[in-house]
């Protein structure tokens, strides 16, 4: 089983009763990482306990006041399986949902797990356990470092042990993993976009086991074989944009994105076009690209309030209706309009689908489309939930053919050197054709 998912952790040195629901509301600004299902572990009077089900945050922890209870530690996850295995029934996936038990010595401790491990036939988060409950090391903080150094990649953790928070984050840094300060007062989350009241002080870095107990905040580990590798696609589209991350706004990121593509762009101007971002991950691009080009910018496409992420839901069908209901048009702005779409990517094909068959209805003069990355040809390794290559809508495809397929007037994609250039320089970037390194896979 892959994950593709966000943690989140607290760790205060007093008991206090704000930590449970600072986690929850923690959560619910990392839904965007998993929508399938989350869950919390917490102190309790020296106990672990752990509260977990299916679906999004607000449905499973409805009245997070109802967590009265005063502790100074406690984690929590929200879960997008990339595994493909959607047809499981209920009772199977809420056993997967995190955080998740392990056992060393007779001490229990409770871990999630953001990013998914290759060539493992089990949960990866079980396996990483497991690995940790059959390490041939006697002291806890030994066996972590024997995790970090025998598995490369994929995952960024936050563990509850004893009256303690670890947190790691692989050697490639695939996933991201910062930390907040308020006081003394530590947060641990996949993005900073999630730390509200905390400070951002930094990110985890790559190969880095850091502790937190009452002593504040120490690296007790730091791999001589780490290299920040940081997913491209997180910069594209998981990501909030008010994050920064390893060292890199969001914003900025997706904003030159746009500027880059426009810059490459030959497409003769006239008064007749607008351009469209499409919600919510292609919105910054859009205008970064509407302003080189100086092309009126209009939001003429609009979310509806009830739809969420449709790439990370599980189901295919569930998917196409979800395309089918998730925007909502503006005609008296687009209407004998030429109209240039700009999304991050296009992946299977279905939302731009829809887009263009409703602009189309809404009596457009012409659609052009403009995506912000290279075309995705190939599947990942390490979390996105694509099982095979031919569901990808561009995988062997020509321009010409993904014109037609579309049925658009011209379309556009940003070139692999320009990506490259714009994200840190060893980002992994399967998903467009990078050969992945075998010390990833093969050890």
């Amino acid at each position: 089983m892959k994950e593709k998912c966000g943690v989140f952790g607290i760790y205060t040195p007093s008991l206090d009763n704000r930590v449970i629901p600072n986690v929850i509301n923690g959560l619910k600004q990392l839904q965007h990482r998993g929508q399938e299902g989350c869950g919390i572990a917490f102190d309790n009077s020296g106990n672990l306990n752990i509260n977990k089900g299916l679906g999004l945050v607000n449905n499973v922890f409805p009245v997070i006041n109802n967590f009265n209870i005063s502790t100074n530690k406690c984690i929590g996850h929200v879960r997008y399986s990339t595994s493909g295995k959607s047809k499981i029934n209920n009772q199977a996936k809420l056993d997967e949902c995190q955080p998740l038990l392990g056992n060393v010595n007779k001490e229990i401790f409770y871990l999630v797990h953001n990013g998914n491990i290759p060539s493992v036939n089990i949960h990866d988060t079980k396996f990483i356990i497991n690995f940790i409950e059959k390490s041939s090391q006697k002291n806890f903080e030994d066996k972590l470092i024997e995790l970090i150094e025998t598995i490369p990649c994929a995952y960024s953790l936050i563990i509850i042990l004893d009256n303690c928070l670890y947190t790691i984050r692989d050697r490639y840094g695939i996933r991201p993993l910062c930390i907040g300060k308020y006081k003394d007062s530590y947060c641990i989350s996949s993005e900073s976009c999630a730390l509200q009241h905390y400070n951002l002080l930094r990110d985890v870095y790559p190969g880095e086991i850091i502790k937190i107990d009452n002593n504040g905040l120490n690296t007790i580990y730091k791999s001589s074989k780490s290299q920040l590798s940081i997913c491209a696609f997180e910069y594209l589209y998981f990501l909030r944009p008010n994050s920064i991350c390893d060292g890199l706004s969001v914003n900025d990121v997706r904003t030159n994105l746009g500027i880059t593509l426009a810059n490459n762009d030959n497409l003769t101007i006239d008064n007749d076009f607008i351009v469209i971002g499409i919600p919510d991950s292609g919105i910054i691009a859009a205008k970064g690209y509407a302003s080189k080009q100086n092309i009126q910018y209009k939001q003429s496409i609009h979310k509806n309030i009830n739809s969420n992420r449709t790439f990370i839901i599980p189901n295919n069908l569930d998917r196409i209706k979800a395309c089918k209901e998730k925007f909502i048009y503006n005609q008296e702005e687009i209407i004998n309009k030429k109209v240039i779409i700009v999304d991050d990517t296009i992946v299977r094909g279905n939302v731009m689908k829809n887009i263009v068959k409703n602009l189309w209805l809404n009596n457009v003069k012409e659609i052009h489309i403009r995506i912000a990355a290279p075309p995705i040809i190939n599947i990942c390794q390490l979390g996105i939930d694509i099982p095979s290559c031919e569901e990808l809508i561009a995988y062997k495809k020509t321009i010409h053919e993904l014109k037609n397929i579309f049925n658009v007037t011209s379309i556009q994609y940003l070139n692999y050197k320009d990506l490259t250039t714009l994200l840190p320089e060893n980002s992994y970037k399967e998903c467009f054709g990078q050969k992945i390194n075998d010390k990833l896979i093969n050890w």
